[in-house]
């Protein structure tokens, strides 16, 4: 898994806490979103919305919204 993360957004932030909280390691991956890297094309492949948090899987998968990560993380 990774996580497409961005130090200074609160989103993200939520995640990593939750992620610490659960003892869940994960592959971070940092975009600057004041640089715009979250809407650039190679980005947008992973992740359309051009939003962060987003948690690709190892299949492919990208779940793109944090609620959506804290379910995944306690279904597994």
């Amino acid at each position: 898994m990774k996580l497409h993360d961005c130090q200074m957004a609160p989103n993200p932030r939520r995640v990593r806490i939750y992620l610490h909280e659960k003892g869940v390691e994960v592959e971070k991956v940092e975009h600057n979103i004041l640089a715009g890297e979250n809407i650039e094309e190679a980005y947008l492949k992973i992740n359309p919305w051009g939003t962060l948090p987003a948690l690709e899987l190892d299949d492919g998968t990208v779940i793109r919204e944090a609620p959506s990560i804290f379910r995944y993380i306690d279904s597994i």
